[in-house]
């Protein structure tokens, strides 16, 4: 049984969020992952997430700073550098796509998404590796698989078609 198997029930109450899990922690309970890249990721995700209606709610935000955090915890410190030095140039590019001397989390949502894609379009890597893998997370979350039509099932069969007068 995954971790996800016993956060989630199998059918989500549209009301409700997932339980937020427990990232992994040092013995002493303190954080593995340095909570300025947690930050990093979230003005990220807010602005990559978000649609014509807005942003993603914050308790969805929430709960992908807490999976991000333990994702990053269990993939060991070269993985938390690499990733962190991304979110870091990220953060630090993508305002100047704008003209804007500011850091990323000061402009509004738009902005950072115009910003990101800016970004992504001139130089592509860093933006490409903080996407992968806050997309791979952020769409392990049942309502927002089920926002993009996931049902669940993996690689179901496709029809054959049959030509005319072939059996």
């Amino acid at each position: 049984m995954s971790r996800h198997d016993r956060d989630f029930p199998s059918e989500a109450d549209p009301d409700s969020e997932p339980g937020l899990a427990v990232p992994l922690r040092r013995l002493d309970g303190s954080p593995i992952v340095s909570p300025r890249l947690i930050a990093r990721a979230r003005v990220v995700a807010e602005a990559l997430f978000s649609t014509a209606n807005g942003p993603p709610p914050a308790s969805r935000l929430d709960w992908l700073c807490i999976e991000a955090e333990d994702f990053l915890a269990r993939a060991g410190a070269r993985s938390r550098f690499v990733v962190g030095l991304a979110l870091w140039v990220v953060g630090l590019l993508a305002p100047l796509m704008l003209w804007r001397l500011v850091p990323l989390g000061r402009l509004t949502v738009r902005d950072r998404a115009r910003a990101l894609q800016r970004l992504e379009d001139r130089f592509g890597a860093p933006v490409l590796a903080v996407k992968a893998m806050l997309s791979i997370l952020y769409y392990e979350h049942p309502d927002a698989a089920r926002e993009v039509g996931f049902d669940g099932a993996c690689l179901k069969s496709a029809a054959v078609p049959q030509l005319p007068g072939v059996s």
